[in-house]
Parts: C-alpha cells; structure tokens; sequence
C-alpha cells in the first residue's frame, strides 16, 4: 500500500513540476508519505494540514456551509493546498504563489479520489508484517494495556 501512496504521489510531481511539496496525512496529523518536505519538519507539517482541514470543516459547520472541498493558503512566495481524501486524510500540496492553480487542483483532486481508493482498502495484517507472524506468537493484548500477569 506504501508503494501505492508513494508511487501516487511521484506521478503528481512528474506530471506538475510546479509543485515543490507532497505529503498525505491522516485525519490525526500522522503523515502517511511524503516527497521533497527538505528543511521542514514532517510531524508538524502533517499535524497542522490536518490541523487546518479540521478548522475549515468546523468553520464552514457554523456557517452551514456545507461539505469542506479544499483549503488554500497564499504566501507572498508559497501556496499551500489542502484537499480531502475521502474519510482517510488529507493531500497537502506546496506551489509558487504563482503556479497556475487551475490545471494543479485538477490534478490533485483526481490523485485525491486515486489515493482515496487505497487507503480505504481493508488490509491484511501480512500486507504489513510480511509473511513471517512469529513476531506476535507471544504478544497478548496485556503488552498492549501494560498489564501484568
């Protein structure tokens, strides 16, 4: 699935020089993959793009504004661009203030509805752990709560 995400996020790039950042991020700030964030910190960045989407939704809420779409945030030399992937996360873009935002949003949007169809797939504790289990032989739900026996 991680190869999926990342492979998502490459085509964007290729396809949209424009855009110098790319990261998705889960609804509680936890960042899922990314590309060229150098000299930014990860864990805030995706902390406060979903930080942002959150906001949007409770503001547009109050002012029953219906199902938040997208964010946009201009700098005088950046832009940031927060779209929704389904109930998964969100895709989180950085451009030149400048960049013809038009062709960009439609590309972005179409990988936002892509990766919305991989990361609400169901997976299989193998996908992740591979075929070898015996990690979690001795694991019981008491490791998890700190309990001792």
């Amino acid at each position: 699935m991680n190869r999926q995400v990342e492979n998502l996020l490459k085509q964007l790039v290729k396809r949209n020089p424009q855009i110098k950042a790319v990261a998705v991020v889960n609804f509680e700030g936890i960042l899922i993959s990314s590309l060229s964030l150098q000299g930014a910190n990860e864990s805030s960045f995706g902390a406060m793009s979903a930080a942002l989407l959150g906001l949007g939704e409770h503001a547009l809420r109050e002012i029953q504004g219906g199902e938040l779409r997208e964010i946009y945030v201009r700098g005088e030399e950046m832009m940031l661009v927060i779209v929704g992937i389904g109930d998964v996360g969100v895709i989180a873009i950085t451009v030149d203030a400048d960049a013809p935002l038009g062709v960009i949003l439609m590309e972005v949007r179409r990988t936002a509805n892509a990766l919305n169809k991989v990361l609400s797939q169901k997976q299989d504790l193998s996908d992740i752990l591979g075929s070898d289990l015996s990690i979690l032989e001795e694991f019981s739900f008491k490791d998890i709560i700190g309990e001792e026996e």
